[in-house]
């Protein structure tokens, strides 16, 4: 069985670091991860660029049921 994790960001590269690795040291199945980047001034957007994540974006914050809603 495969999962769809959506994740909704403002700025917290730290903690999507943690989730990201977390996911795939202990999930036994490849999930599909998708972010929606609120904002990522610090550097979350690079970062899921680099790492090939699937994900959608935003210049500004928007509200959480939005963010989920677009990504």
């Amino acid at each position: 069985m495969k999962f769809s994790i959506i994740v909704p960001t403002f700025n917290n590269l730290k903690y999507l670091k943690c989730l990201v690795y977390s996911l795939n040291k202990n999930s036994y199945f490849r999930n599909q991860l998708i972010v929606h980047v609120n904002d990522g001034s610090d550097g979350t957007l690079k970062y899921i660029k680099k790492n090939k994540i699937q994900h959608t974006h935003s210049n500004l914050n928007i509200s959480l049921c939005d963010s989920v809603n677009k990504a």
